[in-house]
């Protein structure tokens, strides 16, 4: 094995070597053929030899000087990307528990700002040989790029690697300028343990790389171990958003809708639309992409989209006669980092002849939780648009009786918490009280999230108004909502009207009385 990785190390070199022997070889011959007229053989003898050594050093030279340069990187001094993964690929090759480390200064590039790139690149080969010296023979390091280091070390645990990685900081730490002033220099590290797939170099590195982002709190050294898992949820999360601009605008995105059920006689007097991805591999549900679109502003235009589409449902039932129930939709919290975002929803409203009410805007408890004045400006600019507005997620977190006090929505929203585990009547006083709470502050109130028919008789003895649940409905594409909602609800004849303030409408809401 160590022959093998030997001529493996040489064979380049001699391959190299052989070529400007046979040049040599054939410069001598040259030489000697253009000496015929010389009758010393002794001379053309010495003057070939003379010739031979000269090409013989310069090819050295070479040999040494192209050599040094395809293994060592330039700037730290240390093995170059190249040089890394060939050595780490011959040390996995001989077998052995192994783990790859991924590790990046801190914050580097105030270094390079404030001492410049001659101070910085002395810092790299300084790094470079800190890492080296913590290293044993049998393992290799080299930078990869910029300030990002790789190792390939035994592994025998993660808190020995831990030790060592510290050993490298602690070293780091001493570092300072020509003033004696630390640099206060830490490395980041992403660890991958070999041997959890069959992987190569490469693979490990960028699997190393990915736990870099992931530092976890309990090791000594920033230090994050890859997980199968998270990459692989971060991978769908790209291919999602590769995916997610051409799918709204082909109409993949559809809204189901909820019923919320009248509990006295049972009836669907209202419904809340939720986002379904009906893409070519299938349904996608709102827990796999909503939280990425929370991350990167995309739910804002599907927010829009939802709205939109809603407002087309509504114009068509209405225009066909029905006694229309209210549809609520969700505002995410990402429209208030857009100055006037509910602009938007106005316009789009402004398309569609709508009767008030019709449309209700759900707003997490959480949403402002900390601006009452930004809260109670948006519920005034909701009603003046001719909607209504929930608080949605009630109990979830955050909840504030002065919110109640002060902002004049229109319902409250149970969260689901209050509805799941076990039914106790500890339970059900929390939920007694809220709800009379509510009512007495003339608010409808909703329970979201009851799935058991014990929970819709103690909520019906409550007064409850409405409750949505799989109780009695699952969320359902629209044509079937249709029939659920309107197959035996009387049509009315009725004059389309614009939208008004609601504070100039005095009708009550369809199906509430």
């Amino acid at each position: 094995m160590r022959m093998r990785r030997l001529f493996s190390k040489i064979r380049p070199t001699l391959t190299v070597l052989v070529g400007d022997i046979c040049l040599v070889i054939m410069i001598s011959l040259l030489l000697f053929t253009a000496l015929e007229n010389y009758e010393s053989i002794i001379v053309k003898i010495a003057i070939s030899l003379i010739v031979v050594g000269f090409c013989a050093i310069v090819i050295i030279l070479k040999y040494r000087l192209l050599h040094r340069a395809f293994k060592l990187d330039e700037v730290s001094g240390g093995n170059n990307k190249r040089e890394f993964e060939r050595v780490a690929s011959e040390l996995l090759a001989e077998g052995g528990a192994h783990a790859a480390v991924c590790a990046n200064i801190d914050r580097f590039k105030i270094i390079n700002d404030v001492y410049g790139e001659d101070e910085g690149n002395r810092i790299l080969r300084t790094v470079q040989s800190i890492i080296n010296d913590e290293l044993s023979k049998d393992e290799v390091s080299g930078r990869i790029m910029a300030d990002n280091f790789g190792m390939v070390v035994r592994y025998i645990s993660i808190p020995m690697l831990d030790f060592r990685l510290k050993k490298i900081n602690d070293e780091l730490a001493k570092l300072t300028n020509e003033k004696g002033e630390s640099y206060g220099l830490t490395m980041y590290y992403g660890v991958y343990i070999f041997g959890q797939e069959d992987d190569n170099i490469n693979i490990a590195m960028e699997r190393a790389h990915f736990a870099l982002a992931s530092p976890l709190p309990s090791f000594m050294v920033p230090m994050g171990i890859y997980n199968k898992e998270e990459s692989q949820m971060f991978n769908r999360e790209k291919e999602l958003e590769m995916k997610m601009r051409d799918a709204l605008q082909r109409g993949e995105f559809v809204p189901y809708l909820q019923p919320k059920y009248e509990l006295q006689g049972e009836t669907v007097e209202g419904a809340e639309a939720l986002v379904r991805w009906i893409s070519p591999e299938g349904m996608i549900y709102p827990g796999e992409f909503i939280p990425l679109f929370e991350k990167n502003g995309f739910v804002v235009q599907l927010d829009h989209y939802m709205f939109e589409e809603v407002c087309k449902m509504q114009e068509k039932w209405f225009k066909e006669g029905y006694d229309l129930v209210p549809v609520s939709v969700n505002l995410s919290r990402c429209h208030l980092e857009i100055n006037d975002f509910f602009s938007e929803y106005r316009s789009i409203l402004s398309r569609y002849e709508l009767p008030p009410r019709c449309i209700e805007i759900e707003l997490t408890e959480s949403l402002f939780f900390d601006n009452m004045e930004a809260l109670n400006d948006l519920v005034s600019e909701i009603h003046e648009a001719g909607m209504t507005c929930s608080i949605d997620d009630f109990g979830s977190g955050y909840s504030s009786l002065n919110m109640l006090k002060d902002v004049k929505v229109d319902a409250l929203k149970l969260d689901r918490v209050f509805f799941q585990g076990e039914n106790n009547e500890r339970g059900r006083h929390i939920v007694r009280s809220v709800l009379h709470l509510a009512q007495d502050l003339d608010l409808r109130t909703i329970s979201e999230g009851v799935e058991e028919r014990e929970q819709v008789s103690y909520l019906k003895e409550m007064n409850c108004d409405l409750i949505q649940g799989y109780v009695f409905a699952k969320p359902m594409p629209v044509d079937e909502f249709e029939k659920c909602a309107y197959k035996n609800r009387a049509k009315k004849s009725a004059k389309i009207e614009h939208l008004v303030p609601i504070d100039e409408y005095d009708a009550p809401i369809a199906g509430q009385g």
